[in-house]
């Protein structure tokens, strides 16, 4: 039995390292050759009321785009607004396109420690709308992951603002609650004991934070078969893990072990009616082990009218590893929202 606790601590502690930590350097990767992240758009700071400020990028339209609307897109846990390399690629100027970096990710600062909650990321999408969104325009929500927590916590706190702007919402491999239970995809016994031991390894990483986001070295040795067990399915492409741990890498432990503690209280079901009132997608990756497929399944019950889409083979970082078939989708995503949206607005 020591052992095996032994066994256990050990491999979610590389877990925990893994996901925590990252590998540097940029990778090659976009259609013409970018630099994978490397594209940029018009900067803005959006500041929310407890002064937290959130880093943010404007693609514009093409001027002569109809019809026209605005997609804000809301990265997950760890990542930031360049993970949308793919889809900024496919859909550049066909909307309005705007990133933004959560609290404590990527250009954005953190605030306080007890405001890494998702109810506060709500808040903070509620802000990059009213700030960053030109009055008028329709807007779509694409949330990954902890962005799709996001979304549904700005549906249940905003719910006038979601009303009157919002006509389209896609949620990409996303739980609305029970992630207290999460294996992390291991298996047998050490993935029943993870949800008792995995709050005192995340604890235990908050106490050495500064140590930790010193240590590069240890990113760099540990982080890259974690993130592509956990973060992909079969086949990932070697620059897409890498890209992926880059983004980790820059996330702050205090920042992650945060969000993380707030998971495990993370109850959004009944938020979800709300979005019966918008187009709504849900997808996921088949063989997503941070967020399984279960749990979009819930969310698609629970959400009338719902589409659910499950990409065969994929794994939870479905934008990345499968960008052609996450920007049909959203393609469709977004004539369906507009029609039902001019249909409500001509009747």
């Amino acid at each position: 039995m020591a052992a095996r606790r032994t066994a256990t601590r050990a491999a979610l502690a590389g877990l925990a390292v893994g996901v925590a930590l990252g590998v540097a350097g940029r990778r090659r990767g976009g259609r013409d050759g970018t630099v994978l992240g490397g594209h940029r758009g018009r900067p803005l700071t959006v500041t929310v009321d407890d002064g937290v400020q959130l880093a943010v990028d404007v693609e514009e339209a093409a001027p002569a785009s109809e019809p026209r609307f605005a997609v804000v897109f809301a990265h997950g846990w760890t990542m930031n607004r360049h993970c949308w390399h793919f889809q900024r690629e496919a859909l550049a100027g066909r909307a309005t396109l705007v990133f933004y970096d959560q609290r404590g990710h990527g250009g954005s600062s953190a605030g306080a420690f007890d405001a890494c909650t998702i109810d506060r990321l709500g808040d903070d999408l509620a802000a990059v709308i009213e700030q960053a969104v030109p009055e008028g325009l329709p807007v779509v929500l694409v949330g990954h992951s902890m962005g799709g927590m996001t979304i549904m916590a700005f549906a249940e706190r905003h719910p006038e603002l979601l009303a009157s702007r919002v006509v389209g919402v896609a949620l990409l491999s996303t739980s609305s609650g029970r992630l207290r239970e999460s294996t992390f995809g291991l298996p047998g016994p050490v993935g029943r004991l993870a949800p008792v031991v995995a709050p005192a390894v995340f604890e235990r990483m908050r106490a050495r934070a500064e140590v930790l986001d010193r240590r590069v070295a240890l990113r760099t040795r540990t982080n890259l078969p974690v993130t592509r067990y956990v973060a992909f399915g079969p086949g990932a492409r070697r620059e897409h893990v890498r890209f992926v741990n880059e983004m980790v890498a820059a996330t702050p432990t205090e920042v992650v072990v945060g969000f993380f503690n707030d998971f495990l209280v993370h109850d959004k079901h009944r938020a979800l009616a709300a979005l019966g009132s918008v187009e709504t997608l849900v997808m996921v990756g088949a063989r997503d082990r941070l967020t399984p497929k279960v749990h979009s399944h819930r969310i698609a019950e629970a959400v009338p009218g719902a589409r659910l889409q499950v990409v065969p083979g994929a794994g939870h970082m479905i934008g990345i590893e499968r960008p052609a078939t996450v920007n049909a989708a959203l393609s469709e995503l977004f004539d369906r929202a507009l029609g039902r949206a001019a249909a409500r607005d001509g009747s």
